[in-house]
């Protein structure tokens, strides 16, 4: 069994308080602090860990590059094997590919021939088919390890990826559930409606010998018509039931055949096989009672959910690369280089060449004159 780790909060804390101000000191606590979570994942942790297979649904957008950025940093991070599955709508493009090939992870870029639509309910539809086509991927190569879903937008805390480890067949963890936006618009709540506000987490819920009891899922009532419809627009956009971030499985389990493959899983082929929308993973099983909660029972709150877009009509580079140069918006009040410059032709060139050349042998003879001694110097003897 793996024991818990230290968490790398607790850790910095202890090493910045123990460290001086000096930055010097501060990068020893920081060595300290790195050589103590190697001891631990050496002594505690996974003795045979498994690959991590990424899921990742995207599509070309203003926030594309934003949020792939930061799930790469993050996944680039993960000190286990790990393939990065995106999935990409409308085909795959070069800005992404190009991402992608300077990640230094091993992807597999896949597209998706459907388009990802400008409302928000239709595009939860449609990258929930991106995830299940990617899912196909993984058994049609029968790709061996942990499944997780990570959406480019969400927030993943690196302790998740310890968590999964431990998954036997299909596992649950907590998700934080960002809806807010923080426009102008929204009224300030009172003391009382922060108390009776729900508390923005969708998780498993456990009784008290460990063992899933249900769902906690994210209440949507107190944003009854306030949420935005369509991608960029300035409202609350929120969950639609149990979010797939929120689970992880054994590629196995999707395989035609596995060793030890329990019943109570479907099999691939026969979900969404007459059309029906896949709403979340629990789509895959016959028997839900058999999740798993990992992050201490659900208590950990081990990613976050956030979607933040640009308006759909947004304008950007191509790949954020700017082609032609940026014009001059603002201009200098001086700059130390002319506003043209002057084309010099090969023959004055020639000629500055031939004049250097002329006073080159001058210039040696002057320097080759023997110094005057007739100058005393000082502390000469006179006699």
């Amino acid at each position: 069994m793996m024991k818990q780790l230290l968490p790398q909060s607790q850790l910095r804390r202890s090493a910045a308080a123990s460290a001086a101000r000096s930055p010097v000191e501060v990068m020893r606590a920081h060595r300290i602090m790195e050589r103590v979570q190697e001891e631990q994942r050496r002594w505690y942790g996974v003795r045979e860990a498994r690959p991590v297979l990424v899921v990742t649904p995207t599509y070309s957008r203003a926030f594309q590059a934003l949020h792939l950025t930061g799930l790469l940093h993050s996944l680039r991070n993960v000190p286990y094997p790990l393939t990065w599955i995106v999935v990409e709508a409308g085909g795959v493009t070069n800005a992404t590919a190009s991402m992608l090939a300077r990640s230094n992870l091993t992807f597999v870029h896949v597209p998706f021939p459907e388009k990802m639509p400008l409302e928000w309910a239709d595009r939860h539809a449609t990258e929930n088919r991106m995830r299940l086509h990617a899912l196909r991927v993984i058994r049609e190569r029968k790709m061996d390890g942990v499944v997780v879903f990570a959406d480019d937008s969400n927030v993943h805390s690196m302790e998740l990826f310890d968590e999964v480890q431990k998954v036997q067949w299909m596992a649950a963890v907590s998700v934080g559930i960002l809806a807010h936006t923080g426009t102008a618009e929204q009224p300030r709540l009172t003391e009382e409606d922060k108390k009776n506000m729900p508390l923005p987490v969708q998780g498993p819920a456990c009784n008290s010998s460990g063992h899933l009891a249900g769902w906690h899922t994210f209440n949507t009532l107190p944003f009854s018509g306030k949420t935005a419809t369509v991608v960029g627009e300035a409202a609350p956009v929120l969950p639609k039931g149990l979010e797939w971030a929120g689970f992880v499985m054994n590629s196995r389990m999707l395989w035609k055949e596995a060793e030890g493959k329990p019943d109570w899983v479907k099999d691939l082929d026969a979900v969404g096989e007459n059309g029906e929308e896949i709403e979340n993973p629990l789509t895959l099983l016959n028997d839900a009672s058999y999740v798993e909660p990992l992050g201490n029972c659900g208590k950990k709150v081990l990613l976050w959910w956030l979607r933040v877009e640009a308006r759909a009509d947004s304008k950007f580079p191509q790949g954020w690369v700017i082609e032609p140069p940026l014009e001059v918006v603002v201009p200098a009040k001086r700059t130390p280089w002319p506003e043209t410059t002057m084309d010099v032709s090969s023959e004055m060139l020639d000629a500055k060449q031939e004049q250097e050349d002329r006073q080159l042998p001058r210039t040696n003879n002057r320097s080759a004159r023997p110094r005057s001694t007739t100058t005393k110097r000082k502390g000469d003897v006179h006699n």
